[in-house]
């Protein structure tokens, strides 16, 4: 088993994987690789998983990642606890093919491509952008404001649903637009609305001063070299196993995070 471990800086994660660590030494012929693991264990939160995401972004295809819950909740990162990973090596992990798929974002800029599980920011913080943007090759309007938003299912429930998007319960082949800021006057008026495509769409942005844009592919920046921008489905999924028998259901996990009215019980 060819294996890599990531952990945020807290303590209690560093505890925890000493404790990983100890499991997996008691495996049949453990290899540590930092380049080319099937298995990704990851320890801490969502921004932390994000970030073990983007270092192996060049073979999300082939890799497992397997997220140890530690601290709050989160979406990615509430499948597993260190007792469901001790109970699951009991038997072998090789042998546990039970797995959770997430969808991908594929953004291309000129020979460059990047891959977001959560969400892509293509903004200008300085001043109004301004764009066209089009729908498999038919203009759909001319944007002018902060920028634009493109979000996954998973990642519906972050940064999108701050500016106002919608959330998208988890499906593989679903991905939504949001505008940030636009100018609207008697004079100019966008959409303004979340959009919300397949994967038989692929959105083009051709931008007018993309020198001052920086594209934020979850937590990593971007400087683009051409004003042209594709958005799409990319065809690679996220493999995060599941370990736990009781694992939290999204439903729940959404109540948790967004739902104040848990006074009134079902009956």
């Amino acid at each position: 088993m060819k294996y890599s471990i990531l952990t945020n800086r807290y303590q209690e994660s560093k505890e925890i994987e000493k404790e990983i660590l100890e499991i997996i030494a008691s495996q049949p012929n453990p290899i540590q690789d930092d380049v080319n693991p099937d298995y990704v264990f990851v320890i801490g939160g969502d921004g932390t998983f994000l970030s073990a995401v983007h270092k192996f972004a060049n073979i999300l295809d082939k890799i497992i990642f397997i997220p140890i819950k530690f601290g709050g909740i989160g979406f990615y990162t509430n499948h597993n606890s260190v007792e469901d990973f001790r109970d699951i090596l009991s038997i072998g992990i090789e042998k546990n093919q039970k797995w959770v798929e997430y969808s991908l974002l594929k953004i291309t800029n000129n020979q460059e491509e990047w891959y977001s599980i959560n969400e892509v920011k293509i903004v200008n913080n300085t001043r109004p952008t301004k764009m066209d943007i089009y729908i498999n090759d038919e203009l759909l309007e001319t944007f002018r404001g902060t920028g634009m938003v493109f979000a996954t299912p998973s990642g519906s429930t972050g940064f999108a649903r701050s500016a106002y998007g919608s959330i998208i319960f988890p499906n593989t082949n679903l991905f939504e637009m949001i505008e940030l800021f636009p100018v609207s006057t008697n004079k100019f008026r966008t959409l303004n609305a979340p959009v919300i495509f397949d994967n038989q769409q692929v959105i083009t942005l051709f931008l007018k001063d993309y020198q001052n844009v920086v594209v934020a592919v979850d937590t990593a920046d971007h400087q683009l070299t051409d004003p042209k921008i594709e958005v799409r489905l990319s065809d690679k999924k996220i493999k995060i196993m599941a370990l736990s028998k009781n694992r939290t259901s999204k439903t729940k996990i959404l109540n948790d995070i967004f739902v104040l009215n848990n006074e009134i019980k079902e009956k």
